[in-house]
């Protein structure tokens, strides 16, 4: 890659591309320090600056706990051989 002074001393008869050549290296500054910028805004978090949580839109923070228990393989509801008992239905209810 050409460094910036072999590149103006091939250009040095035409000042128009001489002048073409350091606004882009201005503009381009300008963008890079943008970019900078703009990077360091994403990469805040609650966690890093005063933002509240409920800004966090992409963050890999915690996983969702699970739980350690472990399945007993029973059924739900009341178990096999159990008699269960009920309230009887009556004539006049209250």
């Amino acid at each position: 890659m050409m460094k910036r002074e072999e590149i103006l001393a091939l250009c040095a008869s035409n000042p128009e591309v001489i002048a073409y050549i350091i606004s882009l290296e201005s503009q381009i500054k300008e963008l890079t320090e943008r970019l900078t910028a703009l990077e360091s805004r994403l990469n805040q978090n609650s966690r890093n600056s005063s933002k509240p949580p409920s800004t966090d839109y992409f963050s890999k923070g915690k996983p969702n706990p699970k739980s350690l228990r472990k399945k007993s393989g029973k059924k739900p509801g009341g178990q096999e051989g159990h008699s269960g008992t009920t309230l009887e239905m009556v004539d006049n209810p209250e």
